[in-house]
């Protein structure tokens, strides 16, 4: 099975993701990494030259390209929004929900991320889209312990 992390940045989404590898003893992909490395550019970069739909597209081209199962993808904070329907039929979602003053905290007000500037508008409507994932975890614990209640709820989903 494929789990796919999902939320808004500063999630924690690659902490976790490599967490919950380790323990399910499979393959960690970081999305944004794949991006990165197969284009050659990095996603500021993207964004510089092509803007979001630029990085949309390849982000959506290359999630698909995942032919890896089990793994665990690690999805960048739009990534659901844009490819919420197959996500949710070719494997398993988990929205790490954290409220968005920790995420100011994880993140820092200033930052280069592409989209941080609109951040409050995105996450706000963002949060609902996310609600759609098949799990949700409270990403504000301890990485392991977040990563042992993914654990859980996908054994008791079995």
């Amino acid at each position: 099975m494929r789990i796919f992390l999902t939320g808004f940045m500063g999630a924690g989404k690659t902490l976790v993701g490599r967490a919950l590898a380790q323990k399910l003893g499979c393959e960690f992909i970081d999305l944004d990494y794949q991006i990165e490395h197969t284009s050659g550019e990095t996603i500021e970069s993207i964004f510089e030259t092509g803007g979001e739909s630029e990085f949309r597209k390849r982000e959506s081209e290359i999630l698909r390209s995942i032919n890896k199962d089990p793994a665990v993808i690690s999805t960048g904070g739009g990534c659901f929004i844009y490819n919420r329907d197959w996500m949710l039929n070719n494997g398993k979602v988990v929205y790490l929900k954290v409220p968005f003053h920790t995420l100011v905290t994880r993140i820092g007000a200033e930052t280069s991320r592409p989209l941080w500037r609109n951040a409050k508008q995105l996450y706000d409507d963002r949060e609902l889209i996310y609600e759609a994932a098949h799990f949700q975890v409270d990403g504000t614990r301890d990485v392991e312990q977040v990563a042992n209640e993914i654990l859980q709820m996908l054994q008791n989903s079995i």
